[in-house]
């Protein structure tokens, strides 16, 4: 929820595509605003999602906030990231070393799995593994501001956040589709 946060203060008029669960909750918590799309139960395909947007809206930054037991379902995303190596992409992940969705079961990288190597091992050339809040800043001030894609890939707590995550999901889809109407092309 603090990193989710820390991100929150510095988003303008970039598109956020958060994985179910804990980190939809955070984010709509920290900033619930019309250009997040929430990806309720699409287990797998948070990075995907936000894959398309970005090649959809080559004028909009897109920050995908997915999460490790999700990302792992589908790792061919990042060899995709990769070889199209969209500028205006981002993935970061929320590393918690469990499947907190499904029941707290131990992921991958809770034992040797390193999400940042095997990002590397893709050809994703933007990899960051910020160690306190002072470097995630800092990553996000890049990965906002720089051409990409990046990766961030960011251990935090198993805690879950406090709260009940709102799921109105026509709703949120309706306004998500609005505010990508409304946002206004840039021209480079």
């Amino acid at each position: 929820a603090q990193a989710t946060r820390l991100l929150a203060e510095k988003l303008r008029d970039e598109v956020v595509v958060a994985n179910l669960g804990q980190a939809t909750l955070d984010l709509q918590q920290a900033a619930d605003r019309d250009l997040n799309c929430y990806t309720f139960g699409s287990m797998g395909q948070c990075s995907s999602i936000g894959l398309g947007i970005a090649l959809a809206r080559p004028d909009a930054r897109v920050v995908s906030l997915d999460g490790d037991g999700s990302l792992l379902m589908n790792l061919g995303v990042l060899t995709t990231v990769a070889t199209i190596s969209p500028p205006n992409y981002a993935i970061v992940v929320w590393d918690n070393e469990v499947h907190m969705t499904t029941g707290g079961q131990p992921t991958a990288t809770a034992y040797r799995t390193s999400l940042a190597s095997i990002a590397r091992g893709a050809g994703i050339e933007k990899v960051f593994e910020p160690h306190d809040e002072e470097e995630l800043g800092a990553v996000f001030d890049r990965m906002l501001a720089e051409d990409g894609p990046f990766f961030v890939a960011v251990k935090v707590d198993k805690g879950y956040a406090q709260g009940e995550l709102d799921r109105d999901v026509i709703a949120y889809k309706l306004r998500f589709m609005k505010a990508m109407a409304a946002l206004p092309k840039r021209v480079e």
